[in-house]
């Protein structure tokens, strides 16, 4: 049984997270910046969606703000785009840990589709191009979070307040489910990347304790439904919660033929 196996790792991963964006409150210099760009010891890294907000804005190719975003892009193709919002986000993490009191308040709740952040993401690159600013950027709440957090601050968590209300009101997982751009942007490179949840058919006894802890349990239809091997939707976060879910071991991370897990 594999319960529990992922979730200490990456809750471990999640509080670096929020420890590296805490670095100027401690006076450490070995990380600098936030989760749009940064500088972690010397190595520059970049989100991707924000350096392409950037070119789209100045119309300027900077080849170390390139080279910065390639390498992020290279490393979340491998795990899977929405690996950012399982493993890093600190957004989806807070919205993670309020889930169970909206379950408390509302229940089952309601949900959205998450297509609809395939059109935030349009929006978002279009007024870019508009206005020649990288509005998500200002904008976002991942960055407000950011901030915040490095600065002590509680300036700008409205936006955050606002968020967590959408969610106790039960729009499960609302924002990161169906509305973030950035969530929208990863979710095109996780379709194709090699490294995805693995379904073992024979081992499945199909108690159904996976598909409520997923915040997209479509993704999860292909396997249970139809056999499919692998769980193909970009949309899978690789949060791994599916797999410490099952009493069967019937899911796991595997790549290709080799099964990981």
């Amino acid at each position: 049984m594999s319960f529990r196996r992922w979730w200490i790792p990456r809750r471990l991963v999640q509080c670096a997270a929020l420890l590296l964006m805490a670095t100027p409150l401690f006076g450490w210099s070995f990380f600098q910046g936030n989760l749009a760009s940064a500088s972690l010891l010397g190595l520059k890294i970049s989100d991707p969606l924000a350096f392409f907000q950037v070119v789209l804005a100045t119309r300027i190719m900077i080849p170390a703000f390139t080279g910065a975003a390639l390498l992020v892009l290279a490393l979340y193709f491998f795990t899977g785009g929405r690996s950012f919002c399982g493993w890093i986000c600190p957004v989806n993490l807070i919205t993670e840990l309020a889930d169970p009191l909206r379950q408390r308040l509302t229940g089952e709740g309601f949900v959205w589709s998450p297509a609809i952040k395939y059109v935030a993401l349009a929006v978002v690159l279009v007024l870019t191009i508009l206005t020649e600013a990288p509005l998500f950027e200002v904008l976002s709440p991942i960055g407000v979070v950011s901030r915040a957090i490095a600065f002590a601050s509680l300036s700008g968590l409205a936006l955050l307040g606002g968020i967590l209300l959408l969610e106790l009101a039960g729009a499960r997982r609302g924002w990161c489910r169906s509305l973030c751009p950035l969530g929208g942007f990863y979710a095109l490179i996780g379709r194709h990347s090699p490294l995805k949840i693995r379904f073992t058919e024979d081992r499945c006894t199909h108690c159904g304790a996976c598909e409520p802890v997923c915040f997209v349990e479509e993704v999860l239809e292909a396997p249970l439904q139809r056999g499919a091997p692998l769980v193909d939707s970009g949309e899978c976060s690789r949060c791994a919660r599916c797999i410490d879910a099952c009493p069967a071991d019937a899911l796991g991370f595997g790549i290709g033929i080799r099964k990981l897990t």
